[in-house]
């Protein structure tokens, strides 16, 4: 209702898209969650950097303060893909930039090894949407611009589902290649990288948080240039099923076996 309150229709349109599907796959995903037979991993993160203190993000907290997204449609729809690829019953998935956790909390809910990593504390030190249940047991505070290392249960993660909602604009260009190292670290040949990307201002207090805004064209050519090990792959993915659609800048990409 901010959006409205603000006047920018479009982007609540936008986001009321997803949340629209979501609703619609709800049934099965409550059937996953009844049915569901993993018990939950142990999860740890190692950083130097556990709070993103030079950070917009940090310094004016907006969209860490307010976020929670998720998508079921999305969790149904990536749990059928991993399960086909795989062969596994259940997967992992690490969410880069999770704010409130919703979706953390949601693919744990059906099962699977969920990690969010949020460079703010904003929600951890408040208690915050499921950091007040998950916060240092799913959703971990890290500056993702610097090195980091997820394990679970004792060993280096390694995730079938790498996803990133409206991130990337917010990291400076100079810190992508650290990120991008971290997460290749952190994958399997034939891991899935999703995330969309903003393209317009957000400017608070007279700063814009998005310090990077690319068009998904130069976002798709930055990676190609210093990321060659990920590919641009078609899962089929409807614009609802994503999780954040502002705009139509969306990344799908497998790292390459």
């Amino acid at each position: 209702m901010q959006l409205l309150a603000k006047g920018k229709l479009t982007q609540f349109c936008q986001h009321a898209a997803p949340f629209a599907e979501s609703l619609r796959a709800a049934p099965k995903f409550y059937f996953r969650v009844l049915t569901r037979r993993a018990a939950p991993a142990s999860v740890a993160v190692r950083t130097d950097h556990p709070i993103a203190a030079d950070s917009l993000d940090t310094i004016i907290p907006f969209g860490t303060a307010q976020d929670n997204s998720t998508n079921r449609a999305f969790i149904n729809k990536l749990h059928d893909l991993t399960c086909a690829r795989t062969g596994k019953r259940r997967g992992a998935m690490l969410d880069l930039g999770c704010s409130g956790g919703q979706l953390v909390a949601d693919f744990r809910a059906i099962g699977w090894d969920a990690v969010g990593l949020e460079g703010s504390d904003y929600s951890l030190r408040r208690g915050r949407a499921n950091w007040r249940t998950l916060g240092n047991i799913a959703l971990f505070t890290c500056d993702i611009t610097k090195p980091f290392e997820v394990s679970i249960d004792g060993e280096r993660a390694r995730f079938d589902l790498v996803t990133a909602w409206e991130v990337l604009e917010h990291i400076p260009e100079g810190s992508l290649k650290v990120l991008f190292a971290s997460i290749l670290r952190h994958m399997t040949p034939e891991s899935l990288f999703i995330a969309s990307t903003a393209q317009h201002s957000d400017i608070h207090q007279g700063r814009d948080l998005h310090v990077t805004r690319m068009s998904n064209a130069d976002w798709h050519r930055w990676i190609a240039a210093h990321v060659p090990e990920l590919v641009p792959v078609d899962l089929g993915l409807k614009k609802t099923e994503y999780v954040r659609c502002v705009g139509d800048s969306f990344l799908t990409l497998c790292r390459k076996g």
